[in-house]
């Protein structure tokens, strides 16, 4: 596998009092950008089977979304707001996924963010 430099760039100045550890969303590509109104939106799940080509989310064929929704508990669904997006797990998710060129994966978020990335991989892939 080819390392490659992110697709984006985390803007290192800003910073605010209440998002410090938040990115503009103008600093992502729109597949990237869909992933976080997605987990945004959602706050717990799975995006299944989303295509990676060149490093970059890819719709075709359409990835499957999974909501988990905890019955026994009040309100935890959590949005971010629009102006910024949580920057650490989001910049290690798409990171990774740079390093793909083409390859299905799924990412489970909590929260909002990302939680987990299982990368499906083939024997070529592995040599």
């Amino acid at each position: 596998m080819k390392q490659r430099s992110a697709p984006f760039e985390l803007p290192d100045s800003h910073q605010s009092a209440t998002a410090s550890n938040r990115m503009p969303k103008p600093a992502l590509v729109p597949s990237q950008a869909w992933i976080v109104e997605t987990c945004g939106a959602l706050g717990f799940g799975v995006i299944e089977r989303l295509a990676i080509r060149g490093g970059l989310p890819c719709f075709e064929p359409e990835p499957r979304i999974i909501q988990t929704v905890k019955l026994d508990s009040d309100s935890e669904h959590q949005t971010h707001p629009a102006e910024g997006t949580p920057k650490k797990q989001f910049s290690r998710l798409f990171e990774e996924l740079s390093r793909l060129d083409d390859a299905t994966v799924d990412v489970e978020f909590r929260h909002g963010v990302p939680f987990r990335l299982v990368i499906e991989r083939t024997r070529v892939m592995l040599r």
